[in-house]
């Protein structure tokens, strides 16, 4: 199983070219005014090619202008051969499906999963109480499936992205859709597991700039490089921890080595740390920490 370290600025990516891991994933998974220039692009490609990793371009959900800034790098990055991009905008992946260089994988933003919701272990709970009131083992078994599946789990939704070029997807640390990830990987798909960092809803309007006082989209000065905050809500029935970074909402999810281990069973092809301020793995040191803790549970 490899080990990928995913950033968004190259100042992060200079340290997660020198740590512990197999491959560098540069770009925005959620935020189209952070996508690079082709010319940060070229320089991000060179610094990962340099140090002797794989390079992993990730793209957000596109607006027709953003759409169009991606598309101009589409060429440089396809003269490069099978490079791997993450694709989180249907339009986008149409777009990249025209280009034979480039191996595309499906983004978290495309696919859904009713076990991020933070309210999740709330309603299971309610759910199997009436369960038993009602049809006992078969409905629990079936509340627990119903929120442990994907919207992968469907054969022609399969079909139809890899008639569009897919060629593997990225899910979350999320447990209880562990033992449904056999289905996706006999499906022909390689699957990547984010190790820590779960999205819970993500926002048209990016709220951190909002609070912190920037002005336009366009003159941003990406305060998220360097600041994430925790929602307080007190009053709230609420067990999880939620983390406002940018224009989305996250939980964090700890590596178990049960987990861990059941992931190499299955077999999962990649795990992918993010550096950011909610996850606070911000160096090259703490990428490698975090991957030697993994490893160490069993990970092969």
């Amino acid at each position: 199983m490899k080990f990928s370290v995913q950033v968004d600025n190259l100042e992060l990516l200079k340290e997660a070219s020198a740590a512990d891991c197999d491959k560098v994933r540069f770009g925005p998974e959620f935020c189209e005014w952070k996508i690079p220039s082709l010319q940060t692009l070229k320089l991000a490609y060179a610094i990962v090619e340099d140090a002797g990793k794989e390079f992993e371009y990730v793209t957000p959900r596109c607006s027709d202008r953003a759409l169009r800034k991606v598309t101009d790098q589409l060429g440089f990055l396809s003269a490069k051969r099978e490079t791997e991009i993450i694709v989180n905008d249907l339009g986008l992946l149409s777009v990249v499906n025209g280009y034979d260089g480039l191996r595309p994988y499906l983004g978290r933003q495309l696919v859904h999963v009713p076990a991020r919701c933070p309210w999740f272990k709330r309603d299971t709970r309610g759910l199997i109480f009436f369960g038993y009131l009602v049809k006992g083992a078969m409905v629990r078994r079936q509340v627990k499936d119903l929120y442990g599946e994907t919207s992968l789990h469907y054969g022609p939704t399969i079909k139809f992205y890899q008639e569009l070029g897919v060629r593997g997807v990225d899910l979350d640390w999320v447990p209880n859709c562990f033992p449904r990830i056999r289905f996706l990987v006999d499906a022909g798909l390689d699957v990547s597991v984010h190790t820590h960092f779960v999205p819970v809803t993500v926002t048209r309007k990016c709220h951190t700039a909002r609070f912190l006082g920037e002005r336009t989209p366009e003159t941003c000065s990406k305060p998220c490089d360097t600041r994430a905050f925790f929602l307080d809500h007190k009053g709230v029935f609420m067990t999880v921890e939620l983390y406002l970074h940018g224009n989305a909402v996250f939980s964090l999810a700890k590596p178990a080595e049960k987990d861990a281990r059941s992931l190499s069973e299955i077999g999962v092809s990649e795990l992918i740390i993010s550096m950011n301020p909610v996850t606070e793995i911000l160096s090259r040191q703490k990428v490698d920490e975090a991957v030697s803790s993994i490893r160490s549970m069993g990970i092969k």
